[in-house]
């Protein structure tokens, strides 16, 4: 089963779900027992600030409960809206334009699984384990929680996870303040209000709109598999690796994007995954801030960061991008792949 993410602050929940006795732990100690031990909420309220500087400030109301998750939220603007995932559908309304958009999950409710505390730690353990340098700052109260302050240092520069700081609960692992510094954004994440295993009445998880407001339907649809053959002709004749490269295609998805018509082949070697090749039409052009790099004699880009790295280029109308999923797998070995690719049929 596919599973997707719908936690807003994954990124910044790097230690969450441990449990607590009144000791010093080293930051590698704290690492560990996050890893090792789960103490789940089964609810709670928050009320918090987000703040990305020159980008704005919102403040953020969140009720979840088994699951179930409402967030209500005010920006600089005072734009207000709410959103609610029940488990069967997601609705986002906003109330300047008294517009709600209403995504019905059905039978595929269950693709939607909000992963647990600990999974979301283990995730992000293994991402920053070697690429930073992890210190204990000194313990602090936010929203009347005594926290633990931990301090993640960028070993090298131009990372896709930067520099970090972030406060967690002591009893309940709750990241209740975060400092993150990413691609010359920082962004501050601070509670106000924490509440764990908070009564909450299961009518917030009922959208209570109004009369007049405008319904957008629309149907949240997982990949679909294509053939060759479908594939072709949804995007026309496109470049693919050819079997003499030593590189099996196992699968094409079609990712439901009407404006670009994407499409995504999984490459394999010797029964392991080594890249994803993206193929769209494209809506944008390359971002200024990437490398350019030449790519079967197109102007491309690449990416080169801790646990992301992607090649990208156009040629003929189309957009590729390969995404690395084997370390191993070199530039140098891609860009020489890449000469042999060979176009559909």
């Amino acid at each position: 089963m596919k599973r997707i993410i719908l936690s807003s602050a994954l990124i910044l929940s790097l230690l969450l779900a441990a449990c607590n006795d009144q000791v010093s732990y080293s930051p590698q100690e704290i690492l560990e027992t996050a890893m090792q031990e789960t103490s789940e909420l089964s609810s709670y309220y928050a009320e918090y600030t987000v703040d990305m500087g020159d980008e704005g400030t919102g403040e953020t109301k969140h009720w979840e409960k088994n699951g179930k998750i409402r967030v209500e939220t005010t920006d600089t603007n005072g734009e207000e809206n709410f959103s609610i995932n029940d488990g069967t559908s997601f609705i986002s309304y906003t109330k300047s334009n008294n517009t709600a958009i209403v995504f019905e999950l059905g039978d595929l409710g269950e693709g939607f699984e909000k992963i647990s505390v600990k999974e979301q730690a283990l995730r992000i353990l293994e991402i920053i384990k070697n690429s930073h340098d992890i210190t204990v700052g000194q313990d602090e109260k936010i929203a009347g929680h005594d926290t633990y302050h931990l301090i993640a240092k960028a070993k090298k520069p131009n990372t896709l996870i930067g520099d970090m700081e972030i406060w967690v609960d002591k009893k309940t692992w709750m990241t209740l303040k975060s400092v993150s510094k990413s691609g010359g954004l920082e962004t501050t994440i601070e509670f106000q209000k924490f509440e764990p295993n908070a009564k909450i009445d299961d009518a917030l998880f009922v959208a209570d709109l109004p009369e007049d407001a405008i319904i957008q339907e629309e149907k949240v649809e997982l990949p679909k598999q294509l053939t060759l053959e479908e594939a072709t002709e949804k995007l026309g004749s496109f470049l693919i690796a050819p079997k003499s490269t030593g590189y099996t295609l196992e699968s094409i998805e079609d990712l439901n994007v009407p404006q670009t018509n994407e499409i995504a082949l999984r490459y394999f070697k010797n029964e392991e995954p080594q890249f994803t090749l993206s193929v769209f039409k494209p809506q944008a052009p390359f971002g200024e801030e990437e490398e350019r790099i030449e790519v079967r004699g197109q102007e491309g880009t690449k990416m080169d960061m801790e646990v992301f790295r992607l090649l990208q280029w156009d040629e003929n109308g189309l957009r590729y991008n390969i995404i690395f999923e084997n370390p191993a797998l070199t530039f140098e070995e891609v860009l020489e792949l890449t000469e042999q690719m060979e176009l559909t049929e």
